[in-house]
């Protein structure tokens, strides 16, 4: 699977795997990143490296959460269990 970071109309957009491996890659843009609006539709998994990356890249805060779109479960289940929810807002 193609591991990618892209940047279309407001929106940041992963893709594929991220685990510390496609994290270490793509930090610097990660980190650059500017954005409130994720989407994640066509991420296959993500780990733990991966949503603290998310969030120490693009620093929500309950009054300016992140709105993430097209959450896969298995995201959702790391979200919670890191009790990172109220950074956050789901859209399908």
């Amino acid at each position: 699977m193609n591991n990618q970071l892209s940047i279309k109309q407001g929106c940041l957009y992963l893709s594929g795997e991220w685990a510390s491996e496609q994290v270490a890659r793509h930090w610097s843009a990660l980190s650059d990143c500017k954005l409130k609006q994720l989407e994640l539709s066509q991420l296959k998994r993500i780990d733990s490296a991966g949503i603290a990356a998310i969030i120490t890249a693009l620093k929500p805060e309950p009054s300016n959460r992140l709105l993430v779109k097209h959450c896969p479960e298995q995201a959702k289940q790391l979200f919670k269990l890191y009790e990172l929810e109220a950074l956050l807002q789901y859209q399908d």
